[in-house]
């Protein structure tokens, strides 16, 4: 009878052991995932936070470079600028001699260039100071420019316009320039290239902050401020060291680790190689797209994360099973992922 009641009591201490193994299993779980949720909120939040700034500021230089363009400081700047940087090229291109620290300057002759135009970049010449001072200013801006109708650019920091750009480029036809104007703008304010494309400039794939500049109630031009894709992986990606995954609104990969990658079956994201010049807006392929992907779980779950806005999804592929953890970064309408094993 003693050893029965022995045995029970052994027996009912291992279940009990069982149970509480299987208790303290469930609340590591809900524990790790709270923590990954919450950490995941705190990186979404702070990509918010810059990409606010950098948009803040393009609208401040809009409206400093819509300053430049009334008559008493067109007057003041023409007398100001020095002319002698710029040149005439053989093919119609207006462009500045060499890099003397400041911008380089690329007006393509797709409008003819003429005196006017060639008064537009003078006159300009004091929006230089801001761009460097943005570019120092902001890490994750590369490069600051402005974009005027005629097809003139003046961009910082400074690189050989002749070689990398298209002669008679025809800038207002790329979205850096047009998602800027009154049919594709009409609030007037800044606004993101949030859908990553190649820069005609050299610097790979990347998103604007753009903002326009009305004169007369028409749009005169376009300053922007660029951030690569590069930049926001280094900085946001392999600084937290965390398997995280950025898409955009379209369901199209920004930026990720290998693992994400791999987990969800994606090609390697490669920088651009310029084999020639950039002609037109250029954009990621369908492989980079989660809602797009040969694979039905991928799209099934992209699909609860993206359109349904679901804040998390059981996903599983061939050899493994997690929980995928979403937030929003509104600023650039994208979606940040993270894992729970």
């Amino acid at each position: 009878m003693k050893r029965n009641n022995y045995v029970a009591i052994i027996l009912t201490c291992l279940v009990a052991c069982v149970v509480v193994a299987y208790l303290w299993m469930d609340f590591k779980k809900i524990e790790t995932k709270k923590q990954t949720i919450g950490k995941l909120a705190g990186i979404a939040q702070n990509i918010n936070n810059d990409f606010v700034k950098i948009r803040e500021e393009v609208e401040s230089l809009a409206r400093f470079t819509t300053s430049l363009y009334e008559d008493d400081k067109i007057k003041k700047n023409l007398i100001n600028a020095d002319t002698s940087k710029y040149r005439l090229a053989e093919n119609g291109v207006f462009y500045k001699l060499q890099n003397d620290g400041g911008t380089a300057v690329f007006v393509s002759g797709y409008v003819l260039v003429t005196e006017d135009i060639k008064e537009i970049v003078y006159f300009t010449e004091p929006i230089d100071a801001k761009l460097i001072e943005i570019v120092k200013e902001h890490p994750e801006v590369v490069q600051a420019y402005y974009n005027d109708k005629n097809s003139y650019n003046r961009i910082y920091p400074y690189f050989d316009v002749l070689t990398q750009y298209e002669p008679k480029m025809n800038i207002p036809a790329f979205n850096f320039y047009y998602l800027a104007d009154q049919v594709h703008n009409p609030s007037k304010k800044g606004v993101w290239v949030d859908e990553p494309y190649v820069d005609p400039a050299g610097r790979g794939w990347m998103v604007s902050a753009i903002a326009p500049v009305y004169v007369n109630g028409y749009v005169e031009g376009v300053p922007g401020l660029d951030v690569t894709i590069l930049t926001i992986t280094e900085r946001y990606i392999k600084e937290i060291r965390d398997n995280l995954m950025i898409v955009d609104q379209n369901g199209v990969v920004v930026s990720t680790n290998e693992y994400m990658a791999n987990l969800f079956s994606l090609p390697p994201l490669k920088e651009h190689k310029y084999l020639e010049t950039i002609k037109s807006d250029t954009y990621l392929v369908d492989q980079y797209n989660l809602l797009k992907s040969k694979s039905p779980q991928v799209r099934e779950m992209a699909f609860d994360l993206l359109r349904n806005n679901k804040n998390e999804e059981i996903f599983q592929n061939d050899s493994q099973k997690v929980v995928v953890i979403a937030d929003k970064i509104p600023e650039l309408r994208w979606t940040i992922l993270s894992v729970v094993n």
